[in-house]
């Protein structure tokens, strides 16, 4: 499916928001690649697998800010990097040790957004309370992004090879999670485009060919207020 938007704002307006896992991000070359494509964009990494001193290195390879959870774990890791523009009006919210999730509030045209990039853990029970505790960063909150690798399919359309559609207690979870704070799935492999005023979000597919072996569903799900949401597909 051939998928495309027709911006309503001046480019001036918007903004691009990248998900991706990146498998780890430790090479010279490969961080140069994906900061590259980056530029002027807000970024969100799962399994960046970084230390402090890689920390230090990234930022000073990158221009605007930078937020992380490193976590202990080879296969963990999340981070959030935000255009120069931006990073004045970034609070950081929450971090957790494990490195599998990390909170901003940021501010853009006189609207607050918060910003929450995940990577689920792969065992079902672990991955149904991990997505039971977002809740309490979501409840009561409005223009509220959660980004990241969810580990879970939430329709059968979402199926890969390595990653069927099947019973899933935490999918169940996520369900209730959307219903109970008015959240909207948006399938970023399926629409190129998502326009969400004043802010245009925009997967870049580029670096996910270079950088990983399998497919990977990187989700996005929000509650913008409904006057501010408007997409336009063709398929």
């Amino acid at each position: 499916m051939a998928s495309k938007l027709i911006p309503i704002l001046c480019p001036l307006l918007m903004l691009q928001l990248i998900s991706f896992n990146t498998c780890g991000l430790r090479t010279e070359v490969k961080r140069a690649d994906v900061l590259k494509e980056g530029r002027g964009k807000i970024m969100c990494l799962q399994e960046t697998k970084w230390d402090e001193g890689l920390v230090e290195k990234v930022q000073k390879e990158w221009k605007g800010g930078i937020y992380t959870s490193n976590g202990t774990g080879t296969a963990r890791g999340v981070a959030i990097l935000v255009p120069e523009q931006l990073k004045e009006t970034v609070k950081l919210i929450y971090k957790e040790k494990a490195g599998r999730i990390i909170i901003i509030d940021f501010q853009h045209n006189n609207e607050n957004y918060r910003l929450i990039n995940i990577h689920c853990p792969n065992i079902e029970g672990e991955r149904k309370d991990f997505v039971r505790g977002l809740n309490k960063w979501v409840t009561n909150k409005t223009n509220c992004l959660i980004v990241g690798d969810f580990n879970i399919c939430l329709t059968k359309l979402d199926s890969t090879k390595n990653n069927t559609y099947k019973n899933d207690t935490s999918r169940t979870e996520l369900n209730k999670l959307m219903e109970r704070n008015n959240l909207i799935d948006f399938q970023f492999f399926s629409i190129q485009f998502i326009y969400i005023a004043p802010i245009t979000f925009k997967l870049s597919r580029d670096v996910e060919k270079r950088h990983t072996s399998h497919s990977r569903r990187h989700t996005v799900i929000q509650n913008t207020r409904k006057r501010n949401f408007r997409h336009n597909t063709n398929s």
